[in-house]
């Protein structure tokens, strides 16, 4: 069984996030979270880049440094803002109730399988699969989206930070730079990151392995209907649904893509 990737990849990501979840139980912190999920990410891939088939091959580099510049980069910025912050308040009502919080964490868990799925696949991928994939158009076109959407990204992140961390925005609600083109550009970049690494590796797809085609599907449906917008639009209401500016700026801006959602 442990020498199927699948199933070892999927037993390190649920060991990581069980224990971390203790840890965080047991002193009620959510300071681990967002760091312990962008360091899964970036601990089985360089396990199974580092210990699985040959690691001299441009395209095996290139398919382990994007979900690794990914992670780093989130990871890096997560941290610093629960460390700003304090505390993430969307885990103040779970965080008391173990079975709560813990579903979290197996949530995360199995959510860090799901979307590296590609990745596993295609760096455990044969020598001559590998040697094919380097020559398919689908590894610079996936390249070039998961630059284009970790770029948004990022930007969208710093712009944010920086607003939320300057004196006199209290009480206001972010509508300058990205977010005066779409209302979440954060999670626009994290859903175009996804489907450019899961484009580059889909020529070492065979047969059930594009089931892998859940991977982008998976973290979409995550920040559409569960983690990401619902959590935040009700949190924004909250905030800043008295406001006529704000009520204005919802309904004339669109979430994702400007024009069409």
């Amino acid at each position: 069984m442990l020498s199927n990737p699948l199933v070892l990849s999927f037993i390190i990501s649920m060991t990581i996030n069980v224990i971390v979840f203790i840890i965080a139980y047991k002193y009620q912190t959510d300071k681990l979270t967002d760091l312990t999920y962008s360091f899964t990410f970036l601990l089985i891939t360089i396990a199974f880049f580092f210990f699985a088939g040959t690691v001299d091959h441009i395209y095996r580099v290139l398919i382990a440094l994007m979900p690794s510049l990914w992670s780093i980069r989130l990871g890096s910025y997560l941290f610093t803002r629960v460390l700003t912050k304090g505390k993430d308040h969307r885990f103040d009502e779970m965080r008391p109730v173990w079975w709560r919080f813990g579903s979290f964490w197996v949530i995360q868990g199995v959510s860090i399988w799901v979307i590296l799925l590609p990745v596993v696949i295609a760096l455990t991928a044969t020598q001559a699969q590998v040697e094919e994939a380097s020559l398919s158009v689908s590894l610079p076109i996936g390249a070039a989206i998961f630059l284009f959407g970790l770029l948004v990204e990022t930007v969208a992140d710093a712009q944010k930070f920086k607003f939320r961390t300057t004196a006199g925005n209290e009480g206001k609600f972010m509508e300058e730079g990205l977010f005066s083109i779409v209302r979440f550009p954060n999670y626009t970049g994290e859903i175009l990151v996804w489907l450019g690494i899961f484009i580059a590796c889909t020529p070492v797809l065979t047969g059930v392995e594009w089931l892998a085609m859940i991977s982008p599907v998976w973290i979409t449906s995550l920040l559409l209907g569960l983690s990401g917008i619902p959590l935040l639009e009700k949190s924004n209401e909250e905030k800043y649904g008295h406001l006529p500016a704000f009520q204005q700026y919802r309904a004339s801006t669109a979430k994702l893509i400007p024009g069409v959602y």
